[in-house]
């Protein structure tokens, strides 16, 4: 596995927004095992927003972010990874990051259950 940073950033990122037109791009082609294709949203449920970067290279490689939803769970949104850089526990590392976050505030993590969770897994 690569050695990763985390890096939390603001949604409005210029790098965190090429990661999310990337997903979008990928969803409308069909490839992308998450996020809907469509207009840019305003990140306003998102309530962190990370983006993991290659130590070695200083590269962008993937990005995600935690909504809490009016009920109290939680759902990883905006989750992406590089094609070159998947199975290589980036997506774990956004997860275990963002859960990590949540709890640190208090917030109950429920497992960040996603209805793409098991797709989003292949990241």
């Amino acid at each position: 596995m690569q050695t990763l940073r985390v890096r939390q950033v603001p949604w409005s990122n210029p790098v965190g927004r090429g990661l999310r037109e990337a997903l979008r791009a990928e969803a409308g082609r069909g490839r992308a095992p998450s996020a809907a294709a469509g207009p840019e949203d305003d990140g306003a449920g998102v309530v962190v927003f990370l983006i993991v970067y290659e130590l070695a290279s200083g590269q962008p490689v993937g990005c995600g972010g935690l909504s809490v939803n009016a009920d109290g769970s939680t759902a990883v949104d905006h989750l992406y990874v590089l094609p070159y850089a998947r199975w290589s526990g980036v997506s774990s590392s956004i997860t275990e990051e963002l859960a990590a976050w949540a709890v640190a505030r208090g917030i109950a993590v429920g497992g960040l259950s996603d209805p793409a969770r098991p797709a989003a897994l292949r990241l």
